[in-house]
C-alpha cells in the first residue's frame, strides 16, 4: 500500500459491544493491517484490555483506542459488553453506547480516518462521519441469508410487526428453506418493535443502511451468492463479501485449566467425540438440558459438553443440579460435562472430535467448516434459526435437529440427529461429510481464496480514496 505514490489508507473499526461482533471486526482488522492499511480499533477500556493480547503480533499496525462508556442509570458499574449483563439489560447497554456519539465525533475530528467501519447498533456513526466528509461502511457480521430475510425493506414499518409478518419470506426471496418458524418469530418480534421510547435492535439495523457508502459482509459467493445478490437489490447498496473470516488456530497460551478438555480428548478415539456447545451467551433451560443429556446418553457416543450458565441468576446453578439423576455416573467413562470457559477452536481442531452440536451461530459454523467437523444444528434464538436453514437446508453442511411446533425437542430428536450425522452409513452423514470436505477445500485450498475477497475490498477502498466519489 505504501510506496509507488500510494497514500496509506486509514480505517477506523467500531464494533458493537459483544464478543460475537468484536471478533469478526478483529479478524478483518488483522487482514487489512497485513495488507498495509493503517487500522484504528475502537472500543471501551475493558474490551480493549481483552483485545490487546489477541493483537500482540500486530503492534504498530493496529492502534487500539479507548472511549470510556458513560454511566447510565441501571447499568452496573464496569459493565461494558453483553457478557457483563443479563440479556434483558442489553437495551440499557445500547443506551450507554448511544451516549458515545459526541465523544465519537470528537475522536473523529482528531483522527480523521479515511473510512469508518461501523456495526448495526451504532447506526449514528455514519451520520457523524458524514459531518467530516468521511465515508462510512456498514459491516454486517451475519449471513446474507439472515440479513436479506430479516432486514428487507418490507419489514421496516411504522406499525407493529407481528409473528405473522415474520414467518412470511420477503417478495421473491430466493429460498424455500430459509424461513423463521412461528416459535422463533415469537422470540424475535420484540427486536422489531420500539418500546418505551427505545429504538429496537432491528430498527437500528434498518437505520444503519441509508448513511453508508456501501456494506461489507462476512460471507462469500461460494456459500451465499444468490442471497448476496438479493440483499444488494433489496437494500439498494453495494454488498461486498469479505469472506467468512475464520480465526487462526492458536496452539499456545492456554493455561493448565484451559487445557483440561484437550487432555481428556487425547484419550478418545479419532473422530469419535460429539462436541456440544452453545456459545458464551446462549443458555438452555433445565428442560432443554435434560432432553439434551438424555439424547447424548442414548447415542452411546463419547461427548464433550461445554455447559455454561448465566452469571446473573438469583439461584446458584450447578451441573449436577440440572442434569438428569445418575447421568454423570452412567456416562463417566465416555462423557465430560465442563462448565468453565473452553478453547472451542482447539477442541474442534482435535482429531478426536467428529461432530459439533451447535446453536448455529455463524462464527461456530465457520470454525467447524474450516476444521472439517460435521454439524448438528440446534438453533436457540436471534439469527440462529435462519442460519440453521441456510447451513442445513441450502448448503447441506449439517443436519438440523427436529423440533415440536412450540420449539421444544426431545431426547429422541437429539439422538436421531446426532446418529444420522455421526454414522457414515447414513445418507445424511455421507452428505454432510462430503459437503463439509468440499467447502473446507475451498476455504483452505491453495487458491488464494480469502486473498481474493480482501484484495477486492482494498481495491474498492483505493478507488474511493483516489476519486473521493461514492463507490
Amino acid at each position: 500500500m505504501e510506496g509507488e505514490g500510494k497514500k496509506q489508507i486509514h480505517v477506523l473499526m467500531f464494533p458493537w459491544l459483544a464478543q460475537g461482533h468484536i471478533v469478526p471486526f478483529i479478524e478483518l482488522s488483522k487482514r487489512l493491517a497485513n495488507h498495509g492499511l493503517k487500522v484504528t480499533f475502537l472500543s471501551t477500556p475493558r474490551n480493549i484490555a481483552k483485545i490487546r493480547p489477541l493483537l500482540s503480533d500486530k503492534i504498530g499496525k493496529i492502534d487500539l483506542v479507548e472511549l470510556p462508556l458513560p454511566a447510565v442509570e441501571g447499568l452496573p458499574a464496569g459493565a461494558e459488553s453483553t457478557a457483563d449483563i443479563p440479556n434483558e439489560m442489553e437495551g440499557i447497554l445500547k443506551t450507554a453506547l448511544d451516549a458515545l456519539e459526541q465523544p465519537f465525533e470528537e475522536l473523529l475530528h482528531r483522527l480523521l480516518p479515511d473510512y469508518v467501519v461501523y456495526d448495526f447498533s451504532q447506526y449514528w456513526a455514519a451520520t457523524v462521519a458524514a459531518r467530516f466528509g468521511i465515508p462510512a461502511i456498514f459491516f454486517i457480521i451475519f449471513t446474507a441469508a439472515m440479513c436479506s430475510y430479516s432486514l428487507h425493506p418490507c419489514r421496516d414499518k411504522e406499525y407493529e410487526i407481528t409473528v405473522e409478518d415474520l414467518i412470511v419470506p420477503p417478495p421473491d426471496f430466493p429460498s424455500t428453506h430459509v424461513v423463521w418458524r412461528p416459535f422463533e418469530a415469537r422470540y424475535i418480534v420484540p427486536a422489531y418493535n420500539d418500546s418505551n421510547g427505545k429504538i429496537s435492535a432491528m430498527r437500528r439495523g434498518f437505520k444503519s443502511i441509508p448513511g453508508c457508502s456501501f456494506t461489507i459482509i462476512r460471507s462469500c459467493l461460494e456459500m451465499e451468492e444468490k442471497f448476496l445478490l438479493y440483499l444488494e437489490r433489496a437494500i439498494g447498496k453495494a454488498v461486498v463479501p469479505v469472506g467468512p473470516l475464520p480465526p487462526d488456530l492458536l496452539q499456545n497460551n492456554l493455561s493448565e485449566k484451559e487445557s483440561f478438555c484437550l487432555r481428556w480428548l487425547d484419550k478418545q478415539p479419532a473422530s469419535s467425540v460429539v462436541h456440544v456447545s452453545f456459545g458464551s451467551e446462549c443458555f438452555l433451560s433445565k428442560e432443554q438440558i435434560g432432553a439434551l443429556a438424555r439424547g447424548l446418553e442414548a447415542t452411546g457416543l463419547p461427548f464433550l459438553w461445554v455447559l455454561r450458565f448465566p452469571r446473573f441468576t438469583k439461584e446458584e446453578c450447578s451441573v449436577s443440579g440440572l442434569l438428569p439423576e445418575g447421568f454423570e455416573s452412567r456416562t463417566q467413562d465416555r462423557g465430560l460435562v465442563y462448565s468453565e470457559w473452553a478453547p472451542q477452536l482447539q477442541i474442534l481442531a482435535h482429531p478426536s472430535v467428529g461432530v459439533f452440536l451447535s446453536h448455529s451461530g455463524w462464527s461456530s459454523v465457520v470454525e467447524a467448516v474450516k476444521l472439517g467437523v460435521k454439524l448438528v444444528l440446534l438453533p436457540m434464538n436471534a439469527d440462529q434459526g435462519l442460519n440453521a436453514r441456510l447451513v442445513g437446508g441450502e448448503l447441506k453442511l449439517g443436519l438440523e435437529v427436529e423440533r415440536e411446533e412450540d420449539g421444544s425437542f426431545t431426547d429422541d430428536h437429539i439422538r436421531t440427529a446426532v446418529l444420522k450425522v455421526a454414522k457414515e452409513d447414513c445418507e445424511e452423514g455421507k452428505t454432510v461429510k462430503s459437503r463439509i470436505a468440499e467447502m473446507r477445500e475451498i476455504i483452505l485450498g491453495d487458491n488464494g481464496w480469502e486473498e481474493k475477497y480482501i484484495n477486492q475490498l482494498i481495491e474498492r477502498l483505493e478507488v474511493h480514496a483516489r476519486t473521493n466519489q461514492s463507490v
